[in-house]
């Protein structure tokens, strides 16, 4: 069946009911439809739910406050100037009534009844005046559901008299005032949004999605709403979650409390969080309540103090009166209950000053809480009191134990309430229903009636809060005491509700996972070990197998290995003495010392090895009478330029680990290079081409052009950033501890050309020309359109600004990047930018993507005015992609000294290949500058020379920062 104009359907436990659709829109509809969608179908439909208490009251007090605030805005205006219960058309409006107040709208289906009009000047079809919107907030202030209400008010009146009110009035009930509120074009287009879901609502078009939110205590339908979210195991069930992170989960598929619960993985806090405060993970929630677990994430804390007080409070709705405050003390494990009780506002201090009586009897306490209503009384109470010591010891002792479960303590409950968890734990009430709200109801019964019952109610309602307070923070005590005692096995009580915890939390995979195996039983152990394949193949197989028992003979355990013989030998002299620089030196040649040097040597064929005897004998100085051994000797590097550049060209080049280094050295040239060694030669080496890359980067600076983009590393500790600076010939990458942009300030302080960027806006505060990666620009509106397929002014202005991009891009693939080429396109470029400025998209979508093209649509098309500007930013991804392919295996596995040396390596590596020479080439020719090594060519590679290690630099690699060794102590022996 097929619903006409006069009908719609609605979703009933999962069916599709056809059901007689409202023939106008009305006020009441419309707000119901801006607190949630959901009602206001149900009451476009014609459903009515039953009425609560609280909201009876509530409306008539609203309706009240309405009549007060009407009579007192007639009266200011005088009733001559004023028109009562008009219907609004031109006619009545060309009158030029300076005021009309209960004035009724209808046109179209829809129906609204206006508080008021008031009259302003600015020419419309009316004449030289238009009317303004007057909105009595039925919230008592104006959010921004009364915004888009008077929008809509507006959007009404501009049927009428031609022109939409820029700016709406709010009526407030003290002393008639108005505010006024500005009406702009993204909040008209909200209305119309809303006006149009409506519509199509009445035409019979699917009802919207049943989700529960903050305004369903309130709402005529909670009962039938959550029951069917109940069955329906809804997410939004749980408190909290809003719309964005609603729409969030659905687009991944996740629709279900039970799917959601399937999702949770155990994280690591970051070590550089900046944000306060912890995570809230809604995954761990819905496992809870799947698990009917209490779930703890971290250790919650809870002082322990030998007098406690329970403190809970009974107010008004908007806080302004406290009534009733509640406490439990607790001393010695004497329990005694307080209560203090106002009649009225003016006796409010009285109940403080009865609060800071009990307090200031005692001495130390814990004052504990539940949510921030209590903590801002007490701020409030020290601006009214005397004792304002008392109120700051107070406030100092205060423990908040919602913020202790926010953090770790995940009840199997929809919500974290003090009602929810506390019927969870065993509490109960007076009366099923108890809640807030139904508190204000009692509140307003008593002093309507002065019947003693309802505040006896009252009470009692209040001391079985602070006694629900006292049990959960006893459980979340005892809960914080267990996790404390984890490690020496201490179990939490039995008897008390099931609590799992969320690091243990196993994640279900069906890839093996490596490790030993834990066995209960022993026996299980040993059978296990004896099925290792080392233990097998060495103990087992070989009894049987001829071919594993020569294998196993044939790799005995490691011997020291043979010293290799040497190639060559050098002697190492000093002319000079280092106590008294004497030049009377005599070599003692019965006392010689020697070391093994080991290079590689390059030739046409291949590598060779090569081992170099050193050996230096003691020097005797005749003018002092002492004996020492050269320095050079004494500092001399076991390991020469060739063989240090030939181990980082594999891995910076091919990406070679220096744990698999190792072991070819081993395989290839008989060298046993250990893991700490291969550290230090990255080390040296990025020590030796520091200032190569100043020179690269001076040289960058000086260009008229410079790509910049940023990527994130994994630390051992922690994380950071790599930022890469290149062009078409130099690459330079440098190691910031975080994203903040602070430094390019300096950096790039007489840089005087093009940026090219991405859209990040640290590079926004940069006063040197820029351009935009319109590369970015592409893929983002693309995600979008994927995302977003049937948002038809989105695809228009997608349309659009692809149809500029394609003309200049042709130019451009048939000019090249010419300044005289490409110039034309500036006149269609400023036409579209000025078509922008004039738009307005009722898309969400659509307007945003229209506000940033407005905003960096100067910094867009740069490339037009400048000879050889790319307008994209692929040349600094390109170098990124180098340090990505890194990334994969280093990741998470290195310190930040560390990867500030690789950078150093790659930089010099990046640079050769754009100006095509080879890397390896260029280490082995001890040259520094990279320039000069591409302009000069092939040269022959020098010869090899000792070298010795640099001041300051120690013998065993050390991640952590140096300490200044001193290398110049001389080893001296009198004779």
């Amino acid at each position: 069946m097929t619903p006409s104009y006069s009908e719609a359907g609605r979703l009933i436990n999962n069916t599709f009911e056809i059901t007689t659709m409202s023939a106008t829109i009305t006020r009441d509809i419309i707000e119901s439809y801006l607190n949630c969608k959901y009602k206001g179908h149900l009451q476009l439909v014609g459903d009515r739910g039953p009425q609560s208490e609280y909201g009876v009251i509530l409306a008539a007090k609203r309706q009240t406050d309405r009549t007060n605030a009407l009579v007192q805005l007639v009266d200011r205006f005088g009733e001559q100037n004023v028109d009562r219960g008009s219907r609004i058309t031109p006619t009545i409006l060309k009158r030029g009534i300076l005021l009309l107040v209960d004035a009724d709208f209808e046109d179209g289906g829809l129906s609204l009844h206006f508080d008021g009009l008031k009259r302003a000047e600015e020419p419309s079809l009316l004449g030289d005046y238009h009317y303004l919107p007057v909105l009595h907030p039925k919230v008592g202030k104006a959010d921004r559901l009364q915004k888009v209400l008077l929008a809509v008010y507006g959007l009404a009146l501009a049927r009428v008299q031609g022109l939409r009110p820029a700016v709406g009035l709010i009526l407030f009930c003290e002393s008639a005032r108005l505010g006024k509120i500005r009406l702009d074009a993204k909040v008209y287009r909200q209305a119309e949004n809303f006006l149009d879901e409506l519509r199509r609502l009445q035409e019979g078009s699917e009802p919207p999605r049943l989700t529960l939110n903050t305004h369903c205590p309130h709402c005529e339908f909670q009962s039938q709403c959550r029951a069917q979210a109940e069955k329906a195991d809804d997410i939004s069930l749980l408190g909290g979650v809003g719309v964005k992170e609603l729409q969030k989960f659905h687009r991944k598929g996740m629709f279900t409390l039970t799917q959601l619960s399937c999702t949770f993985r155990p994280r690591k806090k970051g070590k550089r969080v900046k944000r306060p405060g912890s995570i809230r993970y809604r995954s761990l929630q819905a496992l809870a309540l799947r698990e009917k677990k209490i779930y703890v994430l971290g250790t919650p804390s809870i002082p322990r103090k030998a007098v406690q007080v329970f403190l809970d409070v009974e107010g008004n709705e908007d806080s302004s009166f406290v009534y009733l405050l509640g406490a439990i003390v607790v001393e010695n494990e004497i329990q005694t209950h307080h209560s203090f009780w106002a009649d009225c506002p003016e006796q409010e201090i009285e109940v403080f000053d009865a609060f800071l009586d009990l307090l200031a009897s005692h001495e130390d306490f814990t004052l504990f809480h539940y949510g921030s209503y209590e903590k801002t009384l007490l701020q409030r109470m020290k601006v009214v009191v005397k004792r304002k010591r008392v109120v700051d010891r107070a406030l100092t002792n205060a423990v908040n134990v919602l913020s202790v479960i926010h953090a770790s303590v995940y009840f199997p409950t929809f919500t974290n309430g003090l009602k929810e968890i506390g019927r969870y734990l065993g509490c109960t009430w007076i009366q099923a229903n108890c809640s807030g709200i139904q508190s204000l109801v009692w509140r307003t019964r008593w002093e309507q009636t002065a019947d003693p019952a309802w505040k006896e109610l009252l009470v009692t309602y209040n001391a079985e809060d602070c006694a629900a307070l006292k049990r959960v923070k006893e459980c979340v005590q005892a809960i914080g005491e267990a996790a404390l005692h984890r490690d020496q096995g201490e179990a939490y009580s039995s008897a008390s509700p099931p609590v799992a915890w969320a690091d243990e939390v196993v994640t279900h995979t069906s890839r093996r996972e490596w490790g030993r195996k834990k066995f209960v039983v022993e026996d299980f152990d040993y059978v296990n070990r004896c099925a290792w394949f080392d233990y097998q193949r060495e103990k087992v197989f070989l009894r049987t197998n001829k071919t594993l028992k020569r294998a196993c003979q044939k790799c005995p355990t490691r011997k020291k290995r043979a010293k290799l013989p040497a190639n060559k030998k050098v002697e190492i002299k000093s002319n000079k003495c280092p106590f008294c620089k004497g030049t009377q030196i005599k070599r003692l040649t019965k006392s010689t010392h020697s070391k093994l040097v080991y290079d590689l040597k390059f030739t046409t064929g291949g590598i060779r090895r090569q081992v170099i005897c050193c050996f230096a004998a003691r020097h005797w100085c005749n003018a002092c009478a002492r004996t020492f051994l050269p320095k050079k000797y004494k500092r001399l590097d076991i390991h020469l330029h060739g063989l240090k550049s030939w181990a980082m060209y594999q891995h910076v080049v091919h990406r070679v680990s220096l744990q698999h280094l190792e072991q070819m050295f081993d395989d290839c040239f008989g060298l046993r290079v250990c893991l700490q060694q291969l550290h230090r030669f990255k080390s040296l080496l990025a020590r030796r081409y520091r200032p190569t890359c100043q020179l690269v980067l001076s040289r960058i600076k000086r260009n008229k052009l410079i790509h910049v983009d940023e990527t994130h590393i994994n630390l051992q500790k922690g994380k950071g950033y790599v930022w890469v600076f290149t062009n078409m010939e130099d690459v330079v990458y440098t190691y910031r501890s975080s994203r903040e942009a602070d430094f390019l300030q300096d950096l790039l302080r007489e840089f005087k050309g093009v940026l090219v960027s991405d859209f990040y806006s640290g590079y926004d505060s940069l006063l040197c020309e820029q351009q935009k990666c319109l590369v970015h620009l592409i893929r983002d509106f693309n995600g979008d359109l994927t995302a977003n397929p049937f948002d038809e002014e989105f695809k228009s202005l997608a349309s659009e600004f692809g149809k500029l991009m394609k003309s200049i891009i042709a130019t451009v693939d048939r000019y090249g990047l010419k300044k005289h080429y490409l110039h034309k396109h500036k006149t269609e470029v400023a036409h579209v930018g000025c078509a922008l400025e004039s738009r307005v998209y009722r898309s969400e979508l659509a307007e945003s993507y229209r506000t940033r093209l407005i905003k960096c649509w100067g910094k867009l098309f740069t490339f037009l005015d400048h000879n050889g500007v790319p307008w994209n930013n692929n040349n600094a991804e390109h170098a990124v992609k180098a340090f990505a392919y890194y990334r994969q295996i280093a990741d998470g596995k290195m310190k930040a000294e560390g990867v500030s040396d690789y950078l150093v390596l790659l930089s010099v590596y990046q640079t050769c290949k754009y100006r095509g020479c080879g890397f390896l080439k260029f280490l082995l020719s001890g040259q520094k500058d990279i320039a000069a090594f591409s302009e000069l060519g092939r040269r022959e590679h020098r010869p090899v020379r000792l070298e010795v290690y640099p001041k300051g630099f120690p013998r065993q690699y050390r991640p952590k920062p140096i300490e200044k060794v001193d290398l110049n102590h001389e080893t001296e022996s009198r004779v």
